[in-house]
């Protein structure tokens, strides 16, 4: 397959995958696991008005509910939140949209990001033609579909495990694309 042909149809998935992502991206965060995504968005939003400590994430539980612990200050220790301080900076940087959409938007470009290096592995190890087969079946499975502009950390997981694996296969086999 001619480089440029390649190019054109992961261009062209990657625009079905973003138009696919944006289904009810206005839509407040009341849809499946509301609870978690709700969580999620409130440590960026702590980030907003607070200021951004990485170290010290904050959300709207008080309770000992999550933990069993006492919680008076409100910390939220599950995942880094690196993605509640991008969110952050983007929102604090393009605040024309609501926080929630910005949050869905940068873990739809995560997403993107993801079928793009799942593309690359794939090509590596058998060629470009089942490289956008797979590009493709993960752009518009809907788990991935729903999953991908979910507020939750799973999708910037997701690029970055492709990415590295993507970079290992590199330079661990010295592999290079046909």
């Amino acid at each position: 397959m001619a480089s440029k042909i390649k190019i054109i149809f992961l261009a062209l998935i990657l625009i079905l995958a973003f138009f696919l992502r944006l289904y009810r991206l206005t839509e407040p965060l009341a849809d499946w696991h509301s609870w978690r995504q709700a969580d999620t968005a409130a440590v960026g939003r702590d980030f907003v008005n607070y200021g951004i400590d990485l170290l010290h994430p904050k959300y709207d539980d008080l309770s000992s509910i999550p933990s069993g612990k006492e919680n008076p200050e409100g910390y939220r220790m599950v995942e880094f939140p690196i993605l509640g301080g991008l969110q952050a900076l983007a929102y604090q940087n393009i605040p024309i949209i609501n926080f929630e959409i910005t949050a869905r938007l940068i873990n739809i470009g995560f997403s993107l990001l993801a079928i793009a290096f799942l593309f690359m592995i794939a090509r590596e190890i058998s060629g470009s033609a089942l490289g956008l087969l797979s590009a493709f079946i993960y752009a518009v499975l809907p788990y991935n579909v729903y999953y991908g502009r979910a507020i939750l950390p799973e999708p910037m997981m997701i690029a970055c495990s492709l990415i590295s694996i993507y970079f290992f296969i590199r330079g661990a086999f010295n592999f290079h694309p046909p």
